[in-house]
């Protein structure tokens, strides 16, 4: 069965707190630790409306899809790198981990210890960002799956996606709610640092989901409106001297915001979780989206929370709760799925390495 409504946050931040802690099994930690790569390569799991409607209240999720996976060997790349070491690295908010996937398909890494690990960003060099919801810190890695680069604490906020400048070496946070059940907001840390130089909010936004830089240093974010509606928002010229986000207008219908990306032409996508696609817009004018230029069919996919693109913008992988998988499409075609890994619990964030740059 499968519920149309967006998820609600009616607890208050104590208790979401607490719904946390039980999920997380007590094994939050600021610098989790990988094993060893020769465990499984897929892990089965169920995952019921309860647990996605109680134990995961502040995931950008929609409650109520149930799903029964069996074990896929025919994970891989459309496009391999040869030159770059390529993975698919997946969070996945209902074990707790982060598993990193070769080229071929097969599970090189596994990261545990977080507390509801959710989006993930990536770098030029190689690095990638995990947003640790639950611990409310954001944690760099190298590309070996276990050297911590840093750690960026961001206190009282509940962080759910992360994006790098390649230019300014910014970074940028995204806050679906604070601690107190607050409204979510944008976090901004200056190059090197580990605390926020500036956090950025707007009355447009209950909760911010997914964002990312462009070449510019333009920082686009999506996620809710008080009453329920998908909102699209600009930091221009993005700093520790931002104050606004500028709210967007968009033509088509967003059922419920999804992750967002740049591409290497400076375009903005956009996907919809409940419409199980990403649209395609060039940048906005004067504050205008307006309509996509191309509309991207995910079929068969049941939940893409979020997705990322390859460094090519020829295919993308989506992290998909519904179908408890990641799967590649073809983009800008869409259709069926490319390949999958399935087997997982709750994939939240997914990023590609090498990373695609805009």
């Amino acid at each position: 069965m499968r519920f149309t409504g967006p998820l609600r946050y009616a607890l208050g931040g104590s208790a979401v707190l607490a719904l946390l802690a039980a999920c997380s099994g007590g094994r939050g930690s600021s610098s989790p630790t990988p094993l060893s790569a020769t465990q499984p390569q897929l892990i089965s799991r169920s995952v019921n409306s309860f647990s996605r409607q109680i134990t995961h209240t502040a995931s950008v999720l929609r409650p109520g899809v149930n799903a029964n996976v069996n074990p896929d060997d025919s994970a891989g790349f459309a496009e391999p790198d040869a030159k770059a070491k390529a993975a698919v690295i997946i969070s996945d908010s209902g074990t707790n981990d982060v598993y990193a996937y070769s080229a071929a398909g097969k599970l090189v890494a596994t990261i545990t210890g977080f507390s509801e690990p959710q989006g993930l960003g990536g770098t030029k060099a190689g690095d990638f960002y995990v947003a640790n919801t639950g611990d409310s810190n954001i944690i760099e890695y190298k590309d070996d799956y276990k050297t911590v680069v840093a750690t960026l604490t961001d206190p009282g906020q509940r962080p759910v996606d992360v994006s790098y400048e390649e230019t300014s070496g910014l970074v940028a946070v995204s806050n679906i709610i604070s601690y107190v059940d607050g409204p979510g907001s944008v976090s901004i840390y200056a190059k090197g640092t580990t605390t926020p130089c500036v956090t950025v909010s707007s009355s447009d936004f209950a909760h911010v989901y997914f964002l990312a830089f462009d070449a510019k240093g333009n920082l686009y974010l999506d996620g809710e409106s008080s009453s329920g509606g998908a909102v699209i928002g600009e930091i221009a010229s993005a700093s520790c001297k931002s104050k606004t986000i500028t709210s967007l207008t968009f033509k088509n219908r967003i059922e419920f915001s999804g992750g967002l990306e740049v591409t290497t032409k400076g375009d903005i996508v956009i996907g919809d979780q409940d419409g199980e696609a990403v649209y395609t817009y060039k940048p906005p004018v004067k504050g205008v989206l307006g309509s996509p230029v191309r509309t991207t069919s995910l079929t068969g996919a049941s939940d893409p929370v979020s997705f990322s693109l390859t460094s090519t913008d020829k295919d993308l992988w989506t992290a998909d709760a519904g179908l408890a998988a990641s799967e590649e499409y073809a983009y800008p075609k869409g259709g069926s799925a490319v390949t999958r890994i399935t087997g997982l619990s709750e994939p939240i964030g997914v990023v590609v390495l090498p990373v695609e740059v805009p």
